[in-house]
Order: structure tokens, then sequence, then C-alpha cells
């Protein structure tokens, strides 16, 4: 199995610092607090957010598309919260003209292990800045964090840190180190339906959100069973729901129905209190005419006011 980061290997605070009263800097934003979610399903639908002009070349999507930034997308989508994934390596640092794009976005979430070129260090830094000047940043995020299937070889109890992004001990630090901070951050992980092994739930423990995606659209037809598998390795643990507007496994548009699907599941387990929220990918599809684009957008419109939590 590839993922958006692995296929990619071989292939060749501005604006947010005027939100805050006059004369308030960093110690302000610690303080602030982001609003919880409403009830309503508008509130809890996020956007996976990736710089205008990076799915150029790629998937067989439109080569000549693709240039929206990713706070015209969420605007056209109607979605108020996005996830910003640094895909091959962009958006490009420093970022204190790039987030004058969110000064308007209730809640933004920002990537620490993704694709980008820099260590993680220097990503966990740079994100933390942000969030010292941003008080709609609300969570860190790590992309791809699985490779292979997650699951540790024969015999190899600690191979699991070698199927991970970051190692069991490195996440219990920067928990730790989150913890200290003034304002509470979310660290969020991203998980494929075909990573599913118990091993997984050493991780999964280290984080508060775990963002659930099935990548190629002919699986989406076992969500339900998938996504009762996953609950049973990690029951409990707070998830949203990835959906896909185009199938990057298959590399060509998902069926209206899968749409249809993959949706009507997520309505139903945010109203049963199984998933917080449904993140919608990605913001470069939202300026390319696609079917389940706009299909997704109104979908999104009809159900905007549907009461999701009692």
């Amino acid at each position: 199995m590839i993922t958006r980061r692995r296929f990619l290997e071989g292939t060749a605070a501005g604006a947010a610092i005027s939100t805050l009263p006059a004369g308030c800097g960093s110690l302000c934003a610690a303080k602030a607090k982001y609003p919880a979610y409403e009830n309503t399903l508008r509130d809890r639908m996020w956007m996976w957010g990736h710089d205008a002009g990076t799915t150029k070349g790629l998937y067989n999507l439109p080569a000549d598309k693709g240039n929206i930034l990713p706070a015209a997308a969420i605007d056209y989508m109607g979605i108020p919260n996005v996830c910003i994934i640094r895909w091959r390596g962009m958006p490009r640092p420093p970022f204190s003209e790039y987030v004058k794009q969110f000064a308007k976005t209730k809640r933004l979430v920002w990537s620490i292990d993704d694709g980008a070129p820099e260590p993680f260090a220097d990503k966990k830094r740079m994100a933390l800045e942000l969030a010292d000047k941003m008080p709609n940043l609300v969570g860190l995020n790590m992309d791809d964090f699985f490779s292979g299937n997650g699951s540790p070889k024969p015999g190899e109890q600690e191979s699991r840190t070698r199927t991970a992004g970051l190692t069991v001990s490195t996440l219990k630090t920067l928990r730790a180190e989150l913890a200290a901070r003034p304002r509470h951050l979310d660290l969020s992980l991203v998980l494929y339906s075909y990573q599913l092994h118990p091993s997984i739930i050493h991780h999964i423990d280290c984080c508060d959100d775990v963002y659930f995606w099935t990548w190629d659209a002919a699986h989406l037809l076992k969500l339900q069973q998938n996504f009762e598998t996953y609950q049973r390795i990690a029951p409990g643990k707070r998830t949203l729901l990835g959906i896909y507007m185009w199938d990057f496994g298959g590399k060509k548009p998902i069926p209206i129905e899968l749409m249809e699907h993959q949706c009507r599941l997520g309505l139903q387990w945010m109203r049963e209190g199984k998933i917080e929220g449904m993140i919608f990918h990605c913001t470069p599809l939202c300026d390319m005419n696609l079917e389940a684009v706009e299909w997704s957008r109104k979908w999104i419109d009809r159900h905007a006011d549907d009461v999701v939590r009692s």
C-alpha cells in the first residue's frame, strides 16, 4: 500500500495576529480558548488542506487546475475548519504571510509529521510558534503516520516503533511538552483502514484524535466493517472520519454512490456519538469542477443545520 507521502517520495502569523486585541501578542494567544463544537453538522466539518498547485501531475487529476488556496476552498465548500498538511514541501517557511488567509477560519490544525523536508524538531518548533500567535490553531497532526500495515514482524516486540513516524517514547515526550503549555493543543494522527493491527494502539493512546481514512475507494464497501474493527482496537477514541472526493488509490473519479455511502455513514456515526466530525479531502480539488466535489458541496449545504448532538 502507498500513501500520499510515500507516492511522492519518488517524484520529481501575520493576519492571525491581527485578530487579537490591540497590543496583545503571544500571551493572549496562549490564553485564548477556542470554541467547543456546536451541535450542528457544519461546525464539525473539516477540510484537508494542501497548498495551491500541489496536486499538479499526480493521480490523473487535471494538470491545469488545483490553484485554489485552502482558505478560499473551505469558503467555497461552506466548511469552517481546516487541517493544513504540508505536502511536496509546501507551503515553505516562513509562514507569516501564508497564514494571513486563515484570519477568519474557525479552527486550524497544522502538520508536524508530513512530507516536508525539515526535521521533526523544526516542524514542531514552527507549528508551536504559529500556535503562540494564532488562537484558532487548535491542534497538531501527524500525516501518513504508519508505514505498511503498521504491524510488527514476528518476534520483534519493538518493531512498532520502526513502522511509525515517531516512537511511542517521542510521542510521550511531545504530549508532556504540550501539556506544559498555557493553551491546550490536540494531537492527532492519520490512520488508514488497511493498518488495523492491535500494535497501533500504543501510538494511538498518545494522541487525542485519530483521523480514519479509506485510501482505495473500492474498500469503502467495507467501511462499516473496517470501522468496527478499528473501534475494537481503540474503543472510545475520539475520531474524525476522512472523506475522499477523488479515488487517489485508483487514480480516478470516485463514484457518487460511494460518496453517498461514506457521507451517510459519517452522518449516522456522528449522531450516534461514534465520531466527532468529518474531514473532506482536499482543498486543491475545489477548482476542478469534479462531480464528487460539487455533490459534496450540495450535501454539506443540505445537512449543514442538522443537529448531530442532543
